[in-house]
């Protein structure tokens, strides 16, 4: 696999703090895939990190539909770009942009155990309803192990995400439809 190729390097100003923060760009590519870019603006003054994933191949909005049904399916490769939003229907979980969306790649079975992770510090933190919150983390738990059937969408407006595989389905989305 080759190594990001630094293609572009410029300071830009911290959307937290306002001080100077450096940006750099890099290309990438992905096997099986092709050209990714990799974005990274970092303030050394507060920390302040953002990161976004963009495929470099842009198609119009569409929804990328992805079913988990056996074991080894959550073992495709996610390509989330910021400003898309993530959900799992049977779930009821939505994962929608904020104004510093940042891009990811994963695999299903690694959102899966993020999801875990935060759905569990919410459960500590009694935010959750006791029952609602092991209900939850079952239901994750079997998912991340590809014991129980679900979707993921990726509504991607900006045209720059994918699910890689072969069962993966693309919906086109009408631009007057979208609710952002």
């Amino acid at each position: 696999m080759s190594q990001p190729v630094k293609i572009a390097e410029h300071e830009s100003k911290c959307p937290v703090c306002g001080q100077k923060a450096m940006v750099e760009d890099y290309i990438h590519n992905i096997p099986y895939y092709g050209d990714i870019s990799i974005s990274v603006l970092t303030c050394n003054k507060c920390g302040f990190r953002k990161r976004d994933v963009s495929v470099l191949s842009v198609s119009d909005p569409r929804k990328i539909i992805y079913k988990v049904e056996k074991p080894g399916d959550e073992r495709a490769l996610l390509i989330r770009a910021g400003g898309s939003k993530v959900l799992i229907p049977e779930f009821n979980i939505e994962i929608s942009p904020g104004p510093f969306s940042q891009g990811f790649i994963t695999t299903i079975e690694g959102l899966i155990m993020d999801l875990i992770e935060k759905t569990t510090f919410l459960c500590e933190a009694k935010e959750g309803k006791d029952g609602e919150c092991e209900r939850m983390l079952d239901l994750l738990n079997k998912a991340k192990d590809g014991l129980i059937q679900y979707t993921v969408v990726i509504e991607d407006y900006p045209g720059r995400s994918d699910i890689v595989s072969s069962k993966t389905r693309y919906v086109k989305i009408e631009e007057e439809g979208k609710n952002e």
